[in-house]
């Protein structure tokens, strides 16, 4: 990837096509602007997207990602911005064009996003199983702590986010309603981030290079045009979250994401059978090596992510709150703390005694 030109161009939320359209001109200048489609992607929660096409390069597509409002407080773009060239060059991410003020553009990816009845298949979840491994295997600690071992981020984010959510939300109603869904205050749950390290960091799980926001829409699914229908590969997108952390944190964050985002549905948590294939598939390609599925390793990463479940709903619950704040993207996130911290106090009876 060659140096990456930074656009001084700011495209405001109600203007994005117009500045999609600026930002066209400076790295595409050969396209006809009369010529282009937009189409204005809206599963995004956190950022906006459009996609840019021209019919005389049907194979350059362009999509410009908006950063949302105020998310600087929560993403570092600097290292996501390192992210992508990472991913680049390790060949699991698409050309980066250039940056501007508040985005960044790419090559737009062919392929659908899974759903909650794809992500169940098993000619694609044993894909994205393969995936995430390869993903994993770019970063390993691989050697103690104590011997200067890269560690775990998870702790930091979860208390970068808790120490970002308001004392008192600007919106009466809002304020009104977070104060019914957590009596407590926020302080029980920031308690729990201590309980949480001392539960975790010890059940085993390797510290790699994680994706950590593999929902349903931030996987592309390809499928291979001379077997109808077949997939043939996926592509995950979106890296501001990626980070080193916990291998088993990745796997169950994922997991949770079966549930879907806009109207999540967590009955949907594949059951154990499901898990038990989907954890072989990724073992295979983690370790290079053929499994058994009765392999005490499958049932020993199943356990981690079991463990690692709860985390996941608390850094979401965290991070729902402090976008309920400074969030403009149409999106209940109170409401999404709410059913995420549901789940959380049920995975948290169960695994602490």
């Amino acid at each position: 990837m060659s140096t990456i030109p930074n656009l001084p161009i700011f495209i405001e939320d109600d203007a994005i096509e117009d500045g999609s359209r600026t930002i066209l001109k400076l790295i595409r200048p050969d396209w006809n602007l009369e010529n282009i489609r937009y189409k204005l992607f809206t599963d995004g929660i956190t950022n906006k997207l459009v996609g840019l096409f021209n019919d005389s390069y049907p194979d350059d597509g362009v999509l410009v990602r908006v950063y949302g409002k105020n998310t600087e407080q929560i993403i570092d773009r600097k290292a996501e911005f390192e992210n992508f060239k990472f991913l680049y060059r390790a060949g699991l991410a698409p050309d980066l064009y250039a940056t501007f003020d508040n985005g960044m553009v790419y090559k737009y990816i062919k392929g659908e996003t899974l759903t909650t009845s794809t992500v169940r298949d098993p000619s694609i979840y044993r894909l994205v199983a393969k995936t995430m491994a390869r993903f994993h295997r770019l970063g390993t600690s691989g050697v103690s702590a104590e011997d200067g071992a890269i560690k775990s981020e998870l702790w930091n984010k979860m208390e970068q986010f808790a120490n970002l959510i308001p004392k008192r939300f600007s919106s009466p109603s809002n304020d009104l309603q977070f104060r019914k869904i957590f009596a407590q205050g926020i302080e029980g749950l920031r308690a729990d981030i201590e309980t949480m390290k001392t539960l975790l960091e010890d059940i085993g799980s390797p510290v790699v290079f994680c994706h950590n926001d593999l929902l349903l829409t931030n996987i592309l699914l390809q499928r291979d045009s001379t077997v109808s229908g077949h997939p043939a590969s996926v592509a995950f997108i979106d890296y501001e979250y990626a980070m080193f952390n916990y291998q088993a944190f990745d796997i169950a964050n994922h997991f949770i994401e079966f549930a879907g985002v806009q109207e999540p549905d967590f009955s949907l948590y594949p059951n154990v059978d499901l898990q038990m294939d989907w954890l072989k598939s990724y073992l295979e390609e983690y370790t290079g090596e053929s499994l058994d599925q009765n392999d005490e390793r499958v049932a020993a990463l199943k356990h981690q992510v079991d463990m690692f479940n709860i985390a996941s709903h608390l850094l979401w619950i965290f991070w729902s709150l402090v976008q309920t704040e400074i969030s403009e993207i149409d999106f209940d996130y109170l409401k999404y703390a709410e059913m995420r911290y549901e789940q959380y106090t049920k995975a948290k009876s169960l695994l602490i005694k």
